[in-house]
């Protein structure tokens, strides 16, 4: 079914009183940021009030609600009265998803882009077009997880490697040239000297130069890996910010931030650091944000803020929020359609629908991710007090907080942390990819239509592609508190490098690791 068929029988539902809290606001999704879509909604409630009491069926109007509505029938006082209806209800769903309208727009005049003047929440639910990872088949893939119950499943990378699963396994592949193994046993064949395909598990990764190789999960800490020709280099993870900005302009905790190029507005304005001598400061107003010029790619999955198998965001905030409804405070968002990057302060009365779980509508602490094979949703932490979560009076007191989101897809836990402490989170399956990266800039302290300013100071921003553990987290807010980095008085600079060579694997020589640490281990190979 087409967008615009989706539309018509969901407004039907609407018009007639048979929809559902679910139908309404999938149809204001489907309306958001669609000014044709949204002509035509009110162009086809019109036309239900009007032929309300008359002859034809609604069925056979359907297909004219893009025309022109030329002329009307005769209808009686009691007929207008439910064309007013017909166009309050429009006019509620319109306002919903932001959209002011004060009189019937003509069908041959272009609507500009809706702005954030005209809306009460700046998501854009475009859907951009996904890299395809390999063929399955004769289909093409997108980033996808493989559930392989038992025998055998076969795929060609479009990194140019023949790769068998064996069952039971679940193998994540999020991109051309390599997958996540979360159970079970991986064969990868290239196809020549030049194909790469590499399978990570946690915080362990195996690279082949060309090389035929398996790699096997023994349990829940222990991998072995097997070159079957040449030589594999297995690496451990390290566990440093893909992106960390600390706003410092000396010293050594300077050295430590990852320098990237930033575009500052005009209402940002550097401040004395939570930590370090910097920060930045923002005046609550469209002009107040900090802008990451660097780290985008072509397509959703690409460049270098794309995440995969687990993702962190980390800030020191001092906040001036309202708490007020419509009132939204971005802490860090990278808006690319709706495989975005979220951390913000929210009270929207649920536009979208995308807590998960389900919580009642306020002030709440947001943090937004796809998941591939769950959709786009966002932990939504109400600021009620309840069960160890905090207040707004708590996280606008005036001193500085941290704030810590993550998600693992290695467990299927998304979690929110305020000073330390774990306050709440949600279990999805394991599995589960995320879906970020893209075209679209990262923004610090607003959002990509500059429309969702922060009221207050942010510094010590990290993005992480993996989950920080509890232990590190306490260990972040413990070095904070103290006034030093993250990572400790004596971390010295950031390595910009991700992974580090263990040790190479040859043929004949099969080796068992520890997935959590990347180091080998010795015990008997089954």
């Amino acid at each position: 079914m087409t967008n615009d068929q989706q539309i018509l029988e969901l407004t039907d539902r609407q018009l007639n009183g048979s929809a559902t809290a679910e139908d309404v606001a999938q149809l204001e999704q489907l309306l958001s940021n669609d000014p044709a879509a949204q002509v035509a909604y009110l162009r086809y409630a019109l036309l239900h009030g009007q032929l309300s009491l008359s002859s034809p069926a609604l069925a056979a109007t359907a297909e004219k609600t893009k025309e022109p509505i030329s002329s009307a029938p005769k209808t009686t006082r009691r007929d207008w009265r439910l064309v007013y209806l017909s166009i309050a209800t429009a006019a509620s769903v319109l306002l919903a998803v932001g959209i002011v309208t004060t009189k019937l727009v003509r069908s041959n005049v272009d609507l500009p882009p809706p702005t954030l003047t005209d809306a009460r929440s700046g998501y854009d639910n475009r859907q951009p077009p996904l890299g395809m990872v390999g063929k399955l088949g004769a289909d093409e893939l997108g980033p996808m997880t493989l559930s392989v119950d038992q025998g055998e499943t076969e795929f060609a990378s479009n990194g140019g490697a023949s790769v068998r699963v064996t069952g039971p396994a679940m193998l994540g592949v999020p991109s051309r040239s390599g997958g996540v193994l979360y159970n079970g046993v991986v064969h990868a064949k290239p196809d020549g000297p030049e194909s790469r395909f590499s399978v990570t598990a946690a915080n362990l990764r195996v690279v082949d130069s060309g090389a035929e190789y398996q790699v096997a999960m023994l349990d829940d800490r222990h991998i072995r890996v097997e070159a079957l020709s040449g030589q594999v280099d297995v690496q451990a993870r390290i566990r440093r910010p893909l992106y960390y900005w600390n706003f410092d302009q000396s010293g050594q905790n300077a050295e430590q931030a990852v320098p990237t190029p930033m575009t500052w507005g005009k209402r940002t304005t550097r401040a004395t650091g939570i930590v370090g001598d910097g920060a930045a400061a923002f005046e609550n107003s469209p002009e107040s944000y900090l802008q990451s010029d660097e780290g985008t790619g072509g397509e959703v999955g690409e460049g270098g803020m794309a995440c995969s198998s687990g993702i962190t965001l980390e800030a020191l905030f001092i906040s001036n929020w309202s708490g007020k409804q419509f009132d939204y405070d971005e802490i860090f968002r990278k808006e690319d359609g709706v495989y975005r990057i979220l951390l913000s302060f929210q009270n929207d009365g649920d536009v979208g629908d995308y807590d998960t779980p389900e919580v009642t509508p306020g002030p709440c602490l947001s943090f937004g991710l796809y998941i591939e094979n769950q959709g786009y949703s966002e932990l939504d932490m109400p600021l009620d007090g309840r069960e160890g979560r905090p207040t707004v009076e708590e996280l606008t007191d005036g001193n500085p907080h941290h704030v810590v989101a993550t998600y693992d897809s290695f467990s299927g836990k998304k979690s929110l942390y305020i000073d330390g402490r774990l306050r709440f989170g949600h279990q999805f399956p394991v599995g589960g990819l995320v879906l970020c990266g893209g075209s679209a800039p990262a923004v610090i302290g607003n959002m990509w239509r500059m429309q969702e300013p922060f009221a207050g100071v942010i510094d010590e921003v990290a993005l992480y592609d993996f989950p920080l553990t509890p232990q590190e987290i306490e260990t972040h807010f413990a070095n904070a508190s103290a006034g030093v980095s993250y990572f400790g008085v004596a971390a010295g600079p950031i390595d910009p490098a991700r992974w580090r060579s263990v040790t190479l694997v040859t043929a004949g020589m099969p080796q068992v690791f520890d997935k959590q640490t990347g180091e080998p281990v010795d015990v008997l190979i089954p």
